[in-house]
């Protein structure tokens, strides 16, 4: 557990923890942004290292710049190059923080990515397919902007995005299903329960049971059925990076966006906790920045009471050490000052 004033690096020591998993860390900076600077003087190139151990392993991993290629994110394990994809197999790793907070009042593309890494945690490929789904779609839209009419170049990038599309909503569709299981295997708790569900023609497809094949071919028609309109727009107007994750309060029946304050918070920490425990085996590491700030004294106890159950490594951040009592003597605290890290008590 962390504690200390505002502005005195405990994010920051969250953040070097994050950019050890796949993807620009929990801030999504850019990489130039990341490498020290004080006054007018800046640091060639930045870097996270860690020792990571498992039950029958350990290994060291090391994420940043080189100075010959500064605009490139360097992965290596065992001190060997490796692929995001790679690293997604060695850590499972997720967070939740304040800007985090309206994410079922904001655009649909936030809580898109917040499902996408979820189901990073269980299918490493997830990423990959995403970007190259992204890929293609930027291609395609490159030549709906310039008016090009050629089929077999649309039918090409068509054909390549049904598949990655197919791919991508059938693993949205499993992280769902493992939710929802976890979800409903415990009983109502200070945290309430989430009814989810894929709003997205690819994953509702794959949701009602169509063979993926068909969905391939369903989805090829759909983009050459509205290519004219897509071309008046410059734009692929319809495909999973439209998908939108629905979140319910169950008992209230209640879309989460019309939720007060308090209770969305509270369904984003359960849905947190539901995934840590769907991705049990494999330990998982959670950053939780300021979280128990804004839980009442109850929730708070039973919060770290969830956290201690997962038997998993926490870093936690807060602005005073009282806000972490309930783990009595059960949690490393520590004392961030102006940087600096110090044991306390």
């Amino acid at each position: 557990m962390l504690f200390g004033e505002n502005g005195a690096g405990k994010t920051n020591l969250l953040e070097a923890v994050s950019l050890l998993s796949p993807g620009r860390g929990l801030r999504r900076a850019k990489l130039d942004v990341l490498t020290r600077q004080e006054g007018e003087t800046k640091a060639p190139a930045w870097g996270v290292t860690a020792m990571l151990q498992s039950s029958n392993d350990e290994y060291r991993l090391a994420i940043g710049q080189v100075p010959e290629a500064p605009g490139r994110r360097v992965v290596r394990i065992d001190g060997k190059s490796v692929t995001g994809t790679d690293l997604a197999r060695h850590v499972t790793l997720f967070w939740l923080t304040p800007d985090q907070d309206p994410l079922f009042r904001g655009p649909a593309g936030d809580r898109r990515k917040f499902l996408d890494r979820f189901t990073l945690m269980h299918a490493p490929d997830h990423g990959s397919h995403v970007s190259a789904y992204e890929k293609l779609r930027s291609e395609r839209n490159r030549l709906l902007s310039d008016g090009i009419e050629d089929l077999m170049w649309y039918e090409a990038l068509e054909t390549d995005m049904a598949d990655f599309s197919t791919r991508i909503a059938f693993d949205r569709s499993e992280t769902v299903t493992r939710l929802t299981a976890e979800i409903d295997e415990r009983p109502a708790g200070v945290f309430p329960k989430a009814n989810l569900s894929l709003e997205g023609e690819a994953e509702e497809q794959i949701q009602s049971g169509i063979d993926p094949d068909a969905v391939r071919v369903s989805l090829r028609a759909m983009w050459a059925e509205t290519r004219r309109a897509d071309m008046r727009a410059g734009r692929t107007l319809r495909g999973i990076h439209r998908t939108d994750l629905l979140v319910r309060h169950e008992e209230k029946d209640m879309p989460a966006e019309n939720c007060s304050t308090g209770e969305q918070k509270a369904l984003l920490i359960g849905l947190m906790l539901a995934q840590a425990r769907a991705q049990s085996d494999k330990r998982p590491f959670l950053l939780l920045d300021e979280v128990a700030a804004h839980l009442d004294e109850h929730r708070r106890a039973a919060l770290i009471e969830e956290l201690l159950e997962l038997g998993t490594q926490v870093f936690m951040t807060g602005t005073d050490a009282s806000l972490f009592e309930a783990f009595a003597g059960r949690a490393d605290v520590f004392q961030v000052t102006d940087g600096s890290v110090n044991a306390h008590g």
